[in-house]
Protein backbone atom coordinates (compact mmCIF):
# COMPACT_ATOMS: atom_id res chain seq x y z
CA UNK A 1 0.00 0.00 0.00
CA UNK A 2 1.72 2.98 -1.29
CA UNK A 3 0.02 6.61 0.06
CA UNK A 4 0.33 9.72 -2.36
CA UNK A 5 -0.80 13.70 -1.31
CA UNK A 6 -2.66 15.86 -3.61
CA UNK A 7 -4.46 18.90 -2.51
CA UNK A 8 -8.16 18.51 -2.07
CA UNK A 9 -10.60 20.68 -3.90
CA UNK A 10 -13.65 18.86 -3.67
CA UNK A 11 -14.56 17.01 -0.51
CA UNK A 12 -16.01 13.55 0.10
CA UNK A 13 -14.57 9.45 -0.49
CA UNK A 14 -14.08 7.44 -3.30
CA UNK A 15 -12.84 4.33 -3.99
CA UNK A 16 -12.58 2.07 -7.54
CA UNK A 17 -10.12 0.77 -10.07
CA UNK A 18 -7.95 3.48 -11.74
CA UNK A 19 -8.75 4.18 -14.94
CA UNK A 20 -5.58 6.22 -16.36
CA UNK A 21 -5.38 8.26 -19.08
CA UNK A 22 -2.43 10.97 -20.68
CA UNK A 23 -4.55 12.66 -22.82
CA UNK A 24 -7.01 15.47 -21.56
CA UNK A 25 -10.61 15.01 -21.45
CA UNK A 26 -13.10 16.65 -23.25
CA UNK A 27 -16.15 15.45 -20.99
CA UNK A 28 -18.94 17.30 -23.53
CA UNK A 29 -17.81 15.33 -26.27
CA UNK A 30 -16.89 12.10 -24.34
CA UNK A 31 -20.62 12.02 -22.73
CA UNK A 32 -23.01 13.92 -24.46
CA UNK A 33 -23.05 11.07 -27.39
CA UNK A 34 -26.44 9.52 -27.86
CA UNK A 35 -25.25 6.42 -26.71
CA UNK A 36 -25.19 8.06 -23.28
CA UNK A 37 -27.97 10.35 -23.17
CA UNK A 38 -30.60 7.17 -23.59
CA UNK A 39 -31.68 5.86 -19.83
CA UNK A 40 -29.29 3.66 -18.79
CA UNK A 41 -26.98 4.48 -16.12
CA UNK A 42 -23.91 4.36 -18.73
CA UNK A 43 -20.92 6.78 -18.67
CA UNK A 44 -19.10 5.30 -21.49
CA UNK A 45 -16.14 7.73 -23.42
CA UNK A 46 -17.78 8.31 -27.11
CA UNK A 47 -14.96 10.67 -28.24
CA UNK A 48 -13.73 9.05 -31.16
CA UNK A 49 -10.00 10.88 -30.36
CA UNK A 50 -9.72 10.06 -27.29
CA UNK A 51 -7.53 6.94 -26.18
CA UNK A 52 -10.32 6.31 -23.72
CA UNK A 53 -13.03 5.67 -26.63
CA UNK A 54 -15.55 2.76 -25.31
CA UNK A 55 -14.73 3.08 -21.66
CA UNK A 56 -16.80 3.17 -19.07
CA UNK A 57 -16.15 5.67 -16.48
CA UNK A 58 -18.66 4.39 -13.97
CA UNK A 59 -16.74 3.94 -10.45
CA UNK A 60 -13.47 3.97 -11.77
CA UNK A 61 -10.91 6.30 -10.34
CA UNK A 62 -9.97 8.60 -13.45
CA UNK A 63 -6.66 9.86 -13.22
CA UNK A 64 -6.09 12.37 -16.13
CA UNK A 65 -4.28 15.34 -16.96
CA UNK A 66 -7.19 18.36 -17.74
CA UNK A 67 -10.32 19.24 -18.81
CA UNK A 68 -10.33 20.74 -22.60
CA UNK A 69 -13.58 21.44 -24.48
CA UNK A 70 -16.75 23.09 -23.78
CA UNK A 71 -17.56 25.52 -21.48
CA UNK A 72 -20.42 22.58 -20.73
CA UNK A 73 -18.51 20.32 -18.78
CA UNK A 74 -19.73 20.75 -15.18
CA UNK A 75 -23.52 20.39 -16.67
CA UNK A 76 -21.91 17.47 -17.91
CA UNK A 77 -20.38 16.07 -14.91
CA UNK A 78 -23.10 16.81 -12.96
CA UNK A 79 -25.78 14.96 -14.69
CA UNK A 80 -23.22 12.08 -14.65
CA UNK A 81 -23.07 12.49 -11.03
CA UNK A 82 -26.92 12.70 -10.85
CA UNK A 83 -27.93 9.83 -12.66
CA UNK A 84 -24.89 7.68 -9.83
CA UNK A 85 -22.91 6.64 -12.66
CA UNK A 86 -19.98 8.98 -12.82
CA UNK A 87 -16.16 8.19 -11.74
CA UNK A 88 -15.51 7.33 -8.23
CA UNK A 89 -13.38 10.16 -7.66
CA UNK A 90 -11.22 12.39 -10.06
CA UNK A 91 -7.52 12.71 -9.88
CA UNK A 92 -6.45 15.44 -12.22
CA UNK A 93 -2.84 17.41 -12.55
CA UNK A 94 -4.55 21.13 -13.10
CA UNK A 95 -8.38 21.20 -12.07
CA UNK A 96 -9.87 24.43 -13.50
CA UNK A 97 -13.48 26.01 -12.29
CA UNK A 98 -15.61 23.68 -14.72
CA UNK A 99 -14.47 20.20 -13.73
CA UNK A 100 -15.31 21.12 -10.46
CA UNK A 101 -18.13 23.12 -10.64
CA UNK A 102 -19.99 20.18 -11.79
CA UNK A 103 -18.78 17.87 -8.46
CA UNK A 104 -19.70 20.71 -6.41
CA UNK A 105 -22.84 21.41 -7.46
CA UNK A 106 -23.68 17.99 -7.76
CA UNK A 107 -23.06 17.56 -3.93
CA UNK A 108 -25.08 20.26 -2.72
CA UNK A 109 -27.90 19.85 -5.00
CA UNK A 110 -28.42 15.68 -4.63
CA UNK A 111 -25.69 14.78 -2.42
CA UNK A 112 -23.88 13.15 -5.16
CA UNK A 113 -20.55 14.90 -6.03
CA UNK A 114 -17.93 13.04 -6.82
CA UNK A 115 -14.47 14.04 -4.88
CA UNK A 116 -11.71 15.73 -6.61
CA UNK A 117 -7.96 15.42 -5.59
CA UNK A 118 -5.25 17.79 -8.00
CA UNK A 119 -1.61 16.34 -8.18
CA UNK A 120 0.08 18.53 -10.44
CA UNK A 121 3.13 16.31 -10.64
CA UNK A 122 3.83 14.05 -14.02
CA UNK A 123 5.02 11.22 -11.68
CA UNK A 124 1.27 10.10 -10.96
CA UNK A 125 1.51 8.42 -14.36
CA UNK A 126 3.97 6.34 -13.06
CA UNK A 127 2.69 5.72 -9.11
CA UNK A 128 -0.55 4.99 -10.57
CA UNK A 129 -1.35 1.97 -13.20
CA UNK A 130 -4.88 1.77 -15.25
CA UNK A 131 -6.28 -1.67 -12.92
CA UNK A 132 -4.68 -0.63 -9.69
CA UNK A 133 -7.24 -0.29 -6.72
CA UNK A 134 -7.05 3.76 -5.42
CA UNK A 135 -9.07 5.40 -2.41
CA UNK A 136 -9.14 8.83 -2.75
CA UNK A 137 -9.98 11.31 0.19
CA UNK A 138 -11.02 14.58 -0.95
CA UNK A 139 -10.93 16.21 2.42
CA UNK A 140 -7.28 15.26 3.00
CA UNK A 141 -6.09 14.68 -0.64
CA UNK A 142 -4.98 11.36 0.36
CA UNK A 143 -3.80 8.65 -2.52
CA UNK A 144 -4.08 5.28 -1.49
CA UNK A 145 -2.61 2.92 -4.25
CA UNK A 146 -3.18 -0.48 -3.47
CA UNK A 147 -1.94 -2.09 -6.37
Amino acid sequence: MNVIKGRPIVAGKGKGRALVTRSPMNFTAALTKPRNLIPSRRAEVQDRHHELYGTDLNGRVLVFPACIGSTYTGMVLLEIMYRKCAPAALIVQRADSLLVSGAVLADVWFGRGTPVVEYPGDDIFDKIKSGDGISVDGATGDIVIDG
